[in-house]
């Protein structure tokens, strides 16, 4: 089977895990599965025309090649579909969340993102919220969160200070969406109880993301709005306690999790207790169950592939 990946999120030299979950779940559908692959690549961050010259740079690379399926990730990197009305092949798009939440540019985003929804034949959605926000084309939505590497991302000795606590924040702390000043105030506020050390996932190796899940003593996520977030799925791997607002599928993802917290609040103080009642047990004892749940879910990198996989069959 010859597949076109097509994507805007890709690790590039600056910034190793952009899109690190595109690029493993395509590496994991290579791995099991026997198929030829492209991946064009729209590097939106070095500049917005890379967008507009993709439209004829894809529809080119299409015409040149005999490909079977034709798998876009993320609605604008579509926006070559709204050009050529007669294509014949498969299409799969793949949305992660910001392309059909977003309100910026008036909702620019989020219109095109619904044109290029209606023209392809599947479309792979993260959570529920996200296909109720298409309707209208539920008969080609399914959903499928994105898997992740559970032979990798696992529970791993490191040392640890018992006297300190240490908080991971997940992401990159200058995306406005992952709401860096509430985790900020509810570091605060925790500071009067214990000493606090925080680490910032971003721009880590995926061997350093693995050595710090297992370091911190619970993950902690602010953010205002999210897909299927990977890091709340690698922290479960680990086994690792979570605090989180409540926002795209980790309600569903932490329901039978131990030790875990979904708060439907964006008000520091509704933080603090869930967060004491985590750091008042031992060391030992701040574990979960979470890698268990999320093999139950069939969430990990290989079965996730297979999913998608089949997908691609009955296309074609």
């Amino acid at each position: 089977m010859k597949i076109l990946f097509i994507t805007n999120m890709y690790p590039v030299r600056d910034y190793i895990y952009f899109g690190i979950h595109v690029k493993e779940q395509i590496e994991a559908i290579e791995n099991i599965f026997d198929i030829k692959k492209e991946i064009y690549f729209i590097n939106g961050r070095a500049s917005k025309w890379n967008y507009l010259k993709s439209i004829f740079k894809i529809n080119s690379l299409i015409r040149a090649n005999n490909y079977d399926i034709v798998h876009i990730h993320f609605g604008l990197s579509g926006l070559f579909l709204l050009f050529n009305p007669f294509l014949k092949i498969p299409v799969v798009l793949t949305i992660h969340g910001t392309d059909i939440n977003s309100n910026k540019g008036l909702g620019m985003l989020r219109f095109i993102t619904k044109l290029v929804v209606k023209r392809v034949h599947n479309v792979i959605a993260m959570n529920d919220s996200m296909v109720s926000k298409l309707t209208m084309y539920r008969k080609k939505i399914v959903k499928i969160p994105c898997g992740i590497d559970i032979n990798q991302f696992k529970e791993i000795f490191v040392q640890k200070n018992p006297l300190k606590i240490i908080i991971g924040f997940p992401g990159n702390k200058k995306r406005q969406e992952k709401n860096f000043q509430l985790f900020l105030k509810i570091v605060e506020k925790m500071k009067d109880i214990t000493e606090i050390e925080v680490i910032e996932f971003h721009d880590m190796t995926r061997e350093e993301v693995v050595k710090n899940l297992n370091k911190i003593d619970l993950l902690l996520l602010t953010s205002t709005s999210e897909g299927s977030p990977q890091i709340i799925k690698e922290a479960m791997a680990c086994n690792k306690p979570i605090v989180s607002t409540d926002v795209g599928d980790i309600r569903y993802l932490l329901k039978d999790v131990k030790k875990t917290f979904v708060i439907n609040s964006f008000d520091p103080k509704n933080f603090i207790s869930p967060i004491e009642e985590i750091i008042k047990l031992s060391m030992e004892k701040r574990k979960t169950n979470g890698r268990n749940e999320l093999l139950k879910m069939h969430l990990d990198a290989e079965n996730v592939a297979k999913s998608i996989y089949r997908l691609y069959e009955k296309l074609i």
